[in-house]
């Protein structure tokens, strides 16, 4: 086997199907299929989320080389991109080296001996001139044209490219794109019942691993290792839960007390129904409502590591009829959303997302939180949140919400915020961005119903 073929082909698998597909969904089926070792394992991860994050940059440099880029059929276009990652944007590995491996997987292309030979040498051409050529590639001027430059350059959709600049100005739209393109930490979160994060960074320095506590949440450490989860000290035994110290925020804000019965109501995978049993001290009534059954799945095996018995999985849609008689104390609603505050684990989403998304996501989240506001108790608290930098699917939806329901009462949430947590708040709501706070992006707001 060619030296690195299988990682490279591993990347190329992935890459040839996303979008639409998941990457990290992806990545865990493909180390199977090439029974990859720990290094090469990073090596493909490195090359499938470098590809995707800079797509369009890929793909606007490689017509630089190419006579008619619209022709380039798939296969062989993919094959491109992952080559001129490495050329463009690795320093580690030999562009030589990049382009030579290149060559022999578009030789390998099915269609027969002869498509794999020209087409081994069109691959060859065009990532040679690349390498001998680099001054062809010129992007847009960003005081001129801005937008083009922003999009072009930092690989988002011109649609998201000028929406941000309209709203952030061309600085700010470049801040958030370039923390949307860098690599998150890996953020955890001490499942406190069982280890408070002192023990559990004590843990891990034994292990030979380096912790920094999270700048927000009191629970929260940032973890400094390339292992896989499943194999950090504690996973097996339920000690934490993979969780971004924005979506920690989330659960501060409901506050769950001892005793309550509380709805998270679009709940899977869990990790905030984890949390809020955890604030409680495993003393409240936790029902975990979804509607995907994979999803519940994963939810129960969530609470069974973390040894979480008071989580109560529940099948149903939120948007539907609620399948419950009793009203709770406190409720939950993290709605489903276009999901650009968390491009930077999910860089695919960028370019999956259209502008029609935003109003038809908004739409049903606000079809969604009144239907599970009529199960709050008088007095209760309710928590809306999507991890969205979109105002409309934030501000709008509450500003809706609360214009057509007088009997609920925004909340202003500093008191239920640890003190590092109270500077993200905008107006009694709360707002996090990864170029700001370096946390995923969200909106969270607190009510009370009367």
């Amino acid at each position: 086997m060619r030296k690195n073929a299988s990682v490279r082909d591993a990347a190329l698998h992935i890459i040839s199907r996303v979008p639409p597909g998941r990457a990290e969904t992806l990545l865990r089926e493909s180390f199977r299929i090439y029974s990859l070792d720990s290094r090469d394992r990073r090596l493909a991860t490195e090359l499938v989320y470098g590809v995707i994050r800079n797509l369009i940059t890929l793909d606007y440099s490689l017509s630089f080389y190419i006579k008619d880029p619209g022709k380039t059929l798939s296969d062989v276009l993919d094959i491109l991109r992952l080559a001129a990652y490495q050329i463009l944007y690795l320093d580690k590995i030999p562009a030589r080296a990049a382009v030579d491996e290149a060559v022999e997987q578009a030789k390998g292309l099915s269609g027969g001996r002869r498509r794999g030979r020209s087409t081994g040498g069109f691959v060859n051409a065009v990532l040679r001139n690349m390498l001998r050529e680099p001054e062809r590639i010129k992007f847009p001027d960003p005081d001129k044209e801005p937008v083009d430059y922003l999009s072009l350059r930092l690989s988002y959709p011109k649609w998201l490219a000028r929406r941000w600049t309209e709203r952030f100005g061309a600085g700010g739209a470049k801040a958030l794109m370039e923390a949307g393109n860098g690599k998150p930490p890996l953020v955890i979160r001490a499942n406190v019942p069982v280890i408070g994060r002192e023990a559990l960074a004590e843990l891990f320095k034994k292990n030979g691993l380096e912790t920094e506590p999270g700048k927000y949440a009191p629970d929260a450490l940032i973890v400094r290792s390339h292992r896989p989860v499943p194999e950090l000290p504690g996973y097996g035994e339920g000690l934490f839960s993979v969780q971004d110290e924005a979506e920690q925020i989330v659960s501060l804000l409901v506050y769950p007390k001892p005793g309550e019965v509380i709805l998270d109501a679009c709940a899977a995978p869990g990790g905030k129904s984890a949390h809020m049993a955890s604030l409680a001290g495993n003393s409240a009534r936790i029902v975990s409502m979804d509607i995907s059954l994979d999803k519940l799945a994963l939810l129960k095996e969530n609470s069974l590591r973390l040894k979480t018995g008071n989580i109560f999985p529940v099948a149903a849609d939120a948007a539907g009829e609620m399948p419950f008689k009793r009203k709770f104390d406190r409720i939950l609603l993290d709605a489903p959303c276009t999901a650009l505050g968390i491009v930077r684990r999910r860089p695919e989403i960028k370019y999956a997302r259209k502008p029609a998304d935003i109003a038809r996501m908004a739409e049903m989240q606000l079809s969604m939180l009144e239907n599970v506001s009529g199960l709050l108790k008088p007095g209760g608290t309710l928590v809306y949140s999507v991890c969205s930098t979109e105002p409309d699917e934030g501000e709008g939806v509450m500003k809706s919400f609360l214009s057509r329901h007088a009997e609920f009462t925004l909340e202003d949430p500093r008191p239920f915020l640890p003190e590092a947590a109270r500077g993200v708040f905008v107006d009694n709501f709360i707002r996090t961005f990864p170029h700001m706070h370096g946390t995923d992006g969200f909106f969270m707001a607190r009510m009370t119903c009367r």
